[in-house]
């Protein structure tokens, strides 16, 4: 039920959203370090991690605000492209862009075929296949980090 206006518009966010991603994207991976280190670097962590929140909160907001609420999709994507990428931002940022569009086509796509002729909402699958599956990351990152 969405127009070219509502495109039009998330386009015009999106794309400063993602200027600002790109450029700090390669400050995001000092946030990996220790706060000392990344200051001892002279960073400010606190003015850096604030830029990265607003950024964030602007692309996920917008994009909300037009598409509607898509459960799991900003949980699930960033992490699946770590495993498939890395943790270097420079990539991770596009490749999780671009796996977030893939995956909600994909959810669409099944909620479109797995009741025809009724549809099913694209959040309705992206809860139901990413509630477990957010589980399994989470159980994964226990033992990764020996808790």
């Amino acid at each position: 039920m969405k127009t070219w206006q509502d495109v039009r518009l998330l386009s015009v966010y999106v794309i400063i959203g993602l200027l600002f991603a790109v450029i700090i994207s390669g400050r995001c991976n000092l946030l990996a370090l220790e706060d000392k280190t990344v200051r001892s670097l002279g960073v400010n962590v606190t003015a850096l991690r604030l830029v990265v929140s607003v950024v964030a909160v602007l692309l996920a907001s917008i994009t909300t605000a037009v598409a509607g609420a898509v459960s799991f999709v900003g949980l699930i994507v960033p992490h699946m492209g770590r495993i498939l990428v890395g943790s270097e931002h420079r990539l991770l940022i596009p490749f999780s862009a671009l796996l977030g569009a893939f995956t909600l086509l994909l959810a669409d796509t099944v909620g479109r075929l797995i009741a025809y002729p009724y549809e099913i909402s694209p959040a309705v699958i992206m809860s139901v296949v990413g509630g477990p599956f957010f589980i399994i990351l989470l159980k994964r990152s226990d033992k990764t980090y020996g808790n």
